[in-house]
């Protein structure tokens, strides 16, 4: 493949939590199994409670703490899910990006190892074969799997094709009702 170049990426790069880094919890896999979810609706919700709450809210005898972890939560919650998707964003220019360097060093190092073989073939340079002959095994590496594939495949077929009778030949079996070796009835022993 040759070299990929792209577009330079101009998202954020950094993602600070340290504002809720007493809210962040690594949970043991499975324990958010059955956990409640945001349902359908909490804006009306949060608008209602934000005028019934300071108004009725002690009439109703709501301890005003558990409104303070609601407000709280939920601009957590926002942050977080924006904060998610910014990582999300950057997991996937982050593999991208390690994706085209190591396809680029890829073809760099294969570049060098065939720039190598031809002055130590063509130039007549047998020692520079020596100093490169790692970096020369190691692009031909794909090629060399290639071609043992290639090989295998062929021996595969061609074993196949010992084994099959060819096209119009049956197998040599007796047919239905008759064992081998059996003459037919009413012939042989007597």
């Amino acid at each position: 493949m040759a070299t990929i170049d792209g577009p330079r990426y101009t998202g954020t790069l950094l993602i600070d939590l340290t504002a809720l880094q007493d809210e962040i919890v690594d949970l043991p896999p499975g324990a958010l199994q059955g956990a409640r979810a945001e349902k359908e609706g909490l804006k009306w919700v949060l608008e209602e409670l934000a005028t019934a709450m300071p108004n009725h809210g002690e009439e109703a005898e709501i301890h005003p703490a558990v409104y303070q972890r609601v407000l709280h939560a939920t601009a957590a919650i926002t942050t977080l899910r924006d904060d998610e998707i910014t990582l999300v964003k950057l997991l996937e220019v982050c593999r991208e990006t390690r994706g085209k360097l190591e396809n680029n060093r890829e073809d760099d190092l294969s570049t060098i190892g065939s720039k190598a073989e031809d002055m130590a073939d063509k130039g007549k340079k047998p020692g520079l074969r020596a100093h490169f002959e790692k970096t020369i095994k190691y692009k031909s590496l794909i090629a060399d799997k290639a071609a043992e594939t290639r090989r295998k495949n062929e021996d595969a077929k061609d074993e196949a094709a010992k084994n099959t009778p060819p096209a119009g030949e049956a197998k040599n079996t007796p047919p239905a009702g008759e064992a081998k070796n059996t003459p037919p009835a009413g012939e042989g022993a007597g």
